[in-house]
């Protein structure tokens, strides 16, 4: 669904700076007023915003878009139109009320935002949109009289005529926008700590890898993704390639001047494979990088918080219902400074610390 709302002569889009550098190069956008641009922009980046960049696809809803973009909301639908009818944005769904929206588990029934896929023209589809290129080498002009300003443009190009501006609708009498741009595409800057999921997401962190290592510089950016091609699908970011490039496993530095002073891509790609591997398990299976790791351990640290609140509220829960039982304040206190001193003694290693303490009597 996501790939079929995507509009004819456009892709989806790798990264919301695709997206907006798109829009900022559209010749549609260019021909507005600076507050008709302003307010596209402001409604293209609270799309960009809330976007998922594993399917790029966006779901803010009305009331997000009205108060990113402070308009109003007849605004904000002619500025989503727009968007969808210059290919910057793809409708996957649209929105329904509640009134008619399925029914949930519960029965009741919610609001649905619209879904939006964010895009970026195709480079195949900047080749010339109507009409023919235009005629090089001046041969259409030997069949006509050349009048002055022809004879003196033709001399100044060498007998090559000049390229005529395109403009869109001339093939149907209706003027236009002018389209002639040279075919460009923008550099992804990938982020140095999210994992690449699709390839072209792989190639712009590869890019993002070799503008940051001045040794890889010699290597194309689809070189870089393909020697670390197994390492972005096991989860690795930019960073932990780079951190690997600099660190063993074990904490043991890398010698900086250990690349070797090169211009062959093919040696500069065996030293990235060899620092690389060091980070492979004898299978050849890729290890568990630093940001991995860090997430184990902070998810581990969340699982204890986890527990011992728990623990805390059980206590809490069993304090109020002996109270309630009637036992003493007292008596209640100094159980829960025995259950303390245990499960102080059982974290430390299983040592019986409670043994070495003398018993706590309390009076009823």
């Amino acid at each position: 669904m996501v790939l079929a709302a995507v509009p004819k002569g456009s892709v989806r889009a790798a990264h919301g700076r695709q997206t907006m550098a798109a829009l900022l190069h559209h010749e549609s956008y260019a021909a507005r007023n600076r507050n008709g641009q302003a307010t596209i922009a402001a409604v293209l980046r609270a799309l960009i915003e809330r976007a998922d960049y594993d399917t790029m696809t966006t779901r803010p809803g009305w009331e997000a878009l009205i108060t990113a973009t402070g308009t109003s909301r007849t605004t904000v639908a002619r500025v989503l139109r727009l968007l969808v009818a210059w290919g910057i944005v793809g409708r996957v769904a649209a929105g329904r009320q509640a009134k008619y929206a399925a029914a949930g588990p519960d029965g009741e029934r919610i609001n649905e935002a619209a879904v939006y896929v964010l895009c970026t023209p195709s480079p195949l589809a900047l080749v010339g949109k109507v009409g023919t290129p235009p005629a090089l080498g001046g041969s259409h002009l030997n069949k006509k009289e050349l009048t002055h300003t022809r004879a003196r443009e033709k001399n100044f190009t060498h007998d090559m005529a000049p390229p005529r501006l395109i403009v869109e609708g001339a093939a149907g009498g209706a003027g236009g926008a002018p389209t002639a741009r040279p075919p460009w595409r923008p550099e992804i800057q990938w982020p140095a700590h999210r994992t690449p999921r699709r390839r072209i997401q792989r190639v712009a962190a590869a890019a993002e890898i070799r503008n940051r290592s001045f040794p890889l510089r010699c290597m194309t950016s689809k070189d870089v993704a393909s020697s670390c091609r197994d390492f972005f699908l096991a989860g690795w970011t930019v960073a932990d390639v780079r951190h690997a490039l600099d660190w063993m496993p074990d904490g043991t530095q890398w010698p900086h001047s250990g690349a070797p002073d090169t211009r062959e891509p093919w040696r500069m790609r065996g030293w990235l494979r060899h620092r690389l591997g060091v980070w492979r398990t004898d299978a050849g299976e890729p290890l568990r990088s630093r940001d991995q790791q860090a997430a184990d351990r902070h998810a581990e640290q969340r699982r204890q918080q986890d527990a011992e609140r728990r623990r805390v509220l059980e206590r809490q829960a069993e304090g109020a219902a002996r109270l309630s039982q009637g036992d003493t304040p007292a008596k209640v206190t100094a159980l829960a400074q025995i259950r303390a001193i245990f499960d102080a003694g059982r974290r430390s290693h299983g040592s019986p610390l409670a043994a070495s303490r003398p018993p706590v009597h309390s009076k009823s």
